[in-house]
């Protein structure tokens, strides 16, 4: 059921990205294809109907705003920058299915933490519950004025 995300995949993934544009950032496949590409995981479950991207610290990504924030405070982190579950496909296990191939993947790479962001302007109330759940630990908060947003940051120790 979780495997590599394929051009195959593209169309699902870009429909609830753009379900979900509220809380993530806007992406078309050119765009998709980049961050594909920077990724050191990323991977879909059930034709894409769930998708978890992300990109080691140390990753090649110099304007990214998040990757900024917690390459200062978090050691040795696998970062996770674009998790989405299809409206019809939650609560069925998906998130957290990806989550623990995630982890165990990060495990094997020798990553010590775990780190994400999570919507509070506008909130996203689920992620936060979900996120906690699994461990993770709330480590800071920031606001981008351009963007009329604010996030949470969240880190888990291996």
């Amino acid at each position: 059921m979780i495997g590599g995300i394929r051009p195959v995949h593209y169309p699902q993934l870009l429909k609830i990205n753009e379900e979900f544009v509220h809380w993530l950032s806007p992406l078309d496949e050119q765009e998709l294809k980049r961050i594909l590409k920077l990724a050191g995981y990323a991977r879909q479950i059930n034709s894409a109907q769930g998708v978890i991207i992300a990109y080691p610290h140390d990753v090649d990504y110099p304007d990214h705003k998040n990757l900024n924030w917690l390459r200062p405070r978090v050691e040795n982190f696998f970062y996770i920058d674009r998790v989405i579950i299809d409206s019809a496909a939650q609560g069925k296990g998906f998130g957290r299915q990806l989550y623990n191939d995630f982890e165990y993947y990060a495990r094997t790479k020798g990553f010590s933490n775990l780190a994400c962001e999570v919507n509070t302007k506008p909130d996203n109330p689920g992620s936060h519950k979900f996120h906690l759940s699994l461990g993770f630990e709330p480590i800071g908060e920031q606001y981008f004025q351009s963007y009329e947003k604010s996030v949470r940051y969240y880190k888990k120790a291996l």
